[in-house]
């Protein structure tokens, strides 16, 4: 008898249980973390134009260190000028923690001109040391020099182009990293680069998929023909406003910041945070749809 009564109970209540209302945005159904559906979560962190403000260049790499990356990326302009040792020397000292602890790729800007030697020397980047690939996390990197000529028929030109028309075997993504945008909505909005129209038909010619950039001293995130662009130069230079907006600018940050970059299955994910570690922006690329429209999430 008390076996009967025990599963009438027992019955009761899951049925009371099944019918129950939960509460609005709570699931039961199995929810796995992000981080576990992610073969790269938050392992490549990015900035630029670290120069001048050596405060909130210490604070920005201590942030992104605190974030444990495998790998950290810089646009250029890491130092006021690539002439001056004791500059270089403050750059090191910043980021010892983060050359340590992670792969450092960099990327030469203006203010390193007359630096060269010193670049090499201190990061010995495979190649000619100057532009570069680096293949990690399942993302193929082209690392490209700003100072060295990248118009059609360059020797830069022709390493871009033979590389970005070889198989990219297992890497789902393709990403070229150099000093100044394409296009941009801030201080450097109109200056002209010999190179651009040749270099922009290129990258679209092969379906890149990501260009991070840094020259402008802001944040901005811009979208051309299925391709994101993005400008991240806010690692310790004075910030630049927003100028004349450009119409394919989708956001921009006047701010002191930097970048996550995460590949979860076939999408490649992006996470901007401010100074104050708040996120400011947020982007997404689905593999074997990069170059495209389809391929970026709006």
């Amino acid at each position: 008898m008390k076996n009967l009564i025990l599963a009438a109970v027992t019955a009761l209540l899951l049925s009371v249980n099944a019918g129950a209302q939960q509460p609005a945005g709570l699931s039961t159904a199995p929810v796995a973390l992000s981080a576990a559906a992610c073969e790269c979560s938050g392992c490549i962190a990015v900035y630029g134009d670290s120069r001048s403000n050596h405060d909130i260049h210490a604070k920005i790499a201590a942030l992104m260190q605190a974030r444990r990356p495998l790998t950290v990326l810089h646009t250029g302009d890491m130092v006021s000028s690539g002439r001056s040792k004791k500059d270089w020397e403050k750059f090191k000292e910043i980021t010892k923690g983060l050359r340590e602890g992670a792969s450092f790729y960099a990327v030469m800007g203006n203010h390193e001109k007359g630096g060269e030697k010193t670049f090499g020397e201190l990061f010995r980047f495979p190649g000619n040391g100057r532009w570069y690939r680096a293949d990690v996390h399942g993302v193929r990197f082209f690392m490209l020099d700003f100072l060295s000529p990248l118009e059609k028929g360059s020797e830069q030109y022709k390493w871009l182009e033979a590389g970005l028309a070889s198989p990219a075997g297992a890497d789902k993504f393709t990403v070229i990293v150099v000093h100044k945008p394409l296009m941009s909505s801030g201080a450097h909005r109109n200056e002209k680069w010999r190179a651009a129209a040749d270099f922009e038909a290129l990258i679209r010619k092969y379906r890149v998929a990501l260009v991070l950039a840094g020259h402008e001293h802001n944040y901005e995130r811009l979208e051309k023909d299925g391709i994101v662009y993005i400008v991240t130069g806010g690692g310790g230079a004075p910030l630049y406003p927003l100028g004349s907006k450009n119409q394919y600018s989708r956001a921009f940050s006047e701010a002191s910041h930097y970048c996550l970059l995460s590949l979860c299955g076939g999408v490649l994910k992006g996470e901007v945070f401010d100074i104050s570690d708040t996120l400011i922006d947020s982007f997404e690329i689905a593999a074997g749809k990069a170059g495209t429209e389809e391929g970026v999430k709006k």
